[in-house]
């Protein structure tokens, strides 16, 4: 079973693999592993870049996905914040490890995760925001597009550029992702059966719920409850 969030250490050392993976395993959201060991359908959300080769004026983040946070793993002796910073890194751990540090920074980044996913459901636009509250009211039912459109007062092509502009879909597609997002905050924290949870946000078929929550979670809803469970128990 996995945790929540992937944390991937993009370096030569298995010592600190080992020693990245050893201490968040006290965490119950956070798996640190070398990435090496990433095996298909598992991505990373966090990346632990070892630098400590590198001189101050050198540091670089890996270059893949903006939504990807990126610590930089420097030595004790050779911190430079302003470098490391301006490099775009999210943040930095320091070798020797020191356990508290670690297991704050995966702490923090998960929170920025879990921030930036709640961001996602908000704009300032006011015509987006109040399709949005209209969409999540409505959540169990089919509602088309220009029957949206019309409800707050715009046309099709305005709703679907400005939604473009807030989040960078239309409304069809943020409803989706809103009605997943929903799911599995049911799916962690109660005992609501699946099917249940997928009529009440519009699905009268579960199949067709599991797979549009497995493209989004990347894995079906009864395997992602049985990880929140898995995380949720007493150590």
């Amino acid at each position: 079973m996995h945790a929540s969030f992937l944390a991937a250490y993009l370096g030569s050392d298995p010592v600190v693999a080992n020693s990245l993976s050893r201490i968040a395993s006290s965490l119950r959201q956070v798996d640190v592993i070398d990435h090496r060991r990433l095996q298909p359908g598992r991505s990373a959300q966090i990346l632990i870049v070892d630098c400590r080769q590198q001189r101050s004026d050198e540091y670089t983040s890996a270059k893949l996905s903006p939504e990807l946070l990126q610590l930089a793993l420097v030595s004790e002796n050779n911190v430079h914040r302003a470098v490391i910073f301006a490099s775009g890194f999210s943040d930095y751990l320091m070798w020797p490890l020191i356990e508290r540090e670690v297991l704050s920074r995966l702490s923090g980044c998960v929170a920025e995760i879990e921030r930036r996913s709640g961001a996602r459901f908000f704009s300032a636009d006011p015509l987006v925001q109040k399709s949005c509250d209209l969409l999540a009211q409505r959540v169990d039912q089919r509602i088309a597009l220009g029957e949206l459109a019309r409800t707050v007062g715009s046309n099709k092509t305005t709703l679907v550029d400005r939604f473009e502009v807030s989040f960078g879909c239309g409304p069809i597609t943020w409803l989706r992702h809103y009605r997943m997002a929903e799911a599995a905050q049911r799916l962690r924290n109660g005992r609501e059966s699946v099917a249940n949870i997928a009529v009440s946000l519009g699905y009268e078929n579960s199949n067709n719920f599991s797979t549009a929550f497995k493209a989004i979670h990347g894995v079906s809803p009864l395997h992602y409850r049985k990880m929140a469970l898995r995380r949720e128990k007493p150590v």
